[in-house]
């Protein structure tokens, strides 16, 4: 009796154990965390590759800005000593000094007249049309150069009636007024300089036109227009060449004032 209850009492245990659930791991890859961890961390390492090539090339970007910066500068002050070099030389000139200066090797000759330039048609390429301006224009500021002031007018002037509106015109026009100036025809210059501003508002020439029309003023003894030239110079052109010889003009006359 005994055994028989026992062996009903371990087949109703084994039932019961049949019938539980059991869990199914098949949808659950081996690994799965650490490979989703593995792919964060590279997504981190390219990020932060890619930050320390755009820095790099930053860096690079940064000295080639320096180096240009440095060129330019270099350039500007190359330039203004020039530029103050020609105006000393000029003023000489008026006060009778020597020659503006010597002629520079390989200049074209001034002898070269319009005449035996290449004749301008209907037929004349822009280019070629450009290269009759540009060579015309520097055998009359050659001819300036040489001092040969008279001749250099008559050039200049005729320039300006073939060319008007080239792209030469307005240096065409402010040398022109250098010129009358050194040849001391000041009512002359002072209309060339003037139609520097009136013609060309937009040149480069027009700190420097209206840096001379001072010193005409200037040169007649009328201060107070002279004072009012070099003004417009420093105020509406400030840190140019013509600013800086305006500047100096403005400081002698305070000093005699």
């Amino acid at each position: 009796m005994k055994v028989r209850l026992f062996l009903m009492l371990c087949a109703s245990s084994l039932a019961h154990a049949q019938s539980l659930p059991v869990p199914d791991h098949s949808t659950y890859p081996p690994g799965m965390n650490y490979a989703a961890d593995t792919s964060s961390a590279n997504t981190l390492y390219e990020i932060l590759g890619r930050m320390e090539q755009l820095q790099t090339e930053v860096q690079q970007l940064r000295g080639t800005i320096e180096e240009q910066a440095h060129t330019i500068a270099q350039l500007k002050a190359q330039q203004n000593t020039l530029y103050i070099d020609l105006d000393q030389r000029l003023q000489a000139l008026e006060t009778g000094g020597a020659a503006l200066v010597q002629p520079q090797e390989g200049a074209v000759e001034p002898s070269q007249s319009a005449a035996s330039l290449p004749p301008e048609s209907s037929t004349v390429t822009p280019a070629t049309a450009k290269a009759n301006e540009q060579q015309r224009y520097q055998i009359a500021y050659e001819t300036l150069k040489k001092g040969h002031y008279s001749q250099a007018i008559g050039e200049f002037e005729q320039f300006l009636k073939d060319y008007p509106a080239g792209t030469y015109a307005d240096n065409a026009q402010y040398w022109l007024g250098e010129t009358y100036k050194v040849n001391r025809d000041m009512a002359a210059a002072q209309a060339a300089f003037s139609k520097v501003i009136s013609n060309h508002p937009d040149s480069p020439k027009v700190p420097d036109a209206l840096l001379k029309l001072g010193y005409i003023e200037l040169d007649q003894n009328n201060i107070a227009q002279a004072r009012d030239y070099f003004t417009q110079v420093t105020t509406r052109y400030p840190g140019t060449t013509a600013a800086q010889l305006a500047t100096q003009k403005l400081q002698q006359l305070d000093s005699h004032s």
